[in-house]
């Protein structure tokens, strides 16, 4: 019986820990590289679900139209913001997969390609779509994000 009521204390003291953990990990940005209006934000401790990078996008949006200047429209009000896990810095390209940047000097100019989110508006449109994971959601006009599947 002591045995079980020890577990049990482990169990949730280790369930309790990592809930303080994943609530103290604050979504940081490290770089922001632009190309027309493509844009991509590398940042450190990313949100660990989909729901909670759209959370945070609705949190950091005037932040990055203020700090950034992004995103960055074309004529036709055309955008595309990625943002990446930037959890192990720039690397080099090597033969692998990776996303670089040409605003910055090679050879540590790259980074994996683990994709967070996207952002972005299409020609001629007023709605902003928020992709993260499988997920997702459109901005009504009245500024709150619905789930594309809730919308059809």
């Amino acid at each position: 019986m002591k045995m079980r009521t020890a577990f049990a204390g482990m169990i949730i003291l280790t369930a309790l820990i990592l809930l303080i953990w994943t609530t103290l990990r604050t979504p940081e940005i490290k770089a922001v590289h632009r190309e027309s209006y493509f844009t991509s934000v590398l940042i450190e401790n990313p949100p660990l679900t989909p729901r909670g990078a759209l959370s945070w996008w609705r949190q950091n949006q005037a932040m990055l139209k203020a700090q950034y200047h992004i995103p960055q429209e074309d004529s036709d009000r055309v955008f595309y913001l990625s943002v990446w896990d930037f959890a192990d810095g720039y690397k080099e390209e090597e033969d692998k997969d990776r996303l670089c940047f040409d605003d910055m000097p090679a050879p540590r100019n790259c980074i994996d390609k683990n994709w967070i989110m996207t952002v972005s508006r299409a020609r001629n449109s007023k709605r902003i779509y928020v992709q993260a994971g499988s997920h997702t959601w459109v901005q009504r006009d009245g500024g709150e994000y619905i789930s594309v599947a809730d919308e059809e």
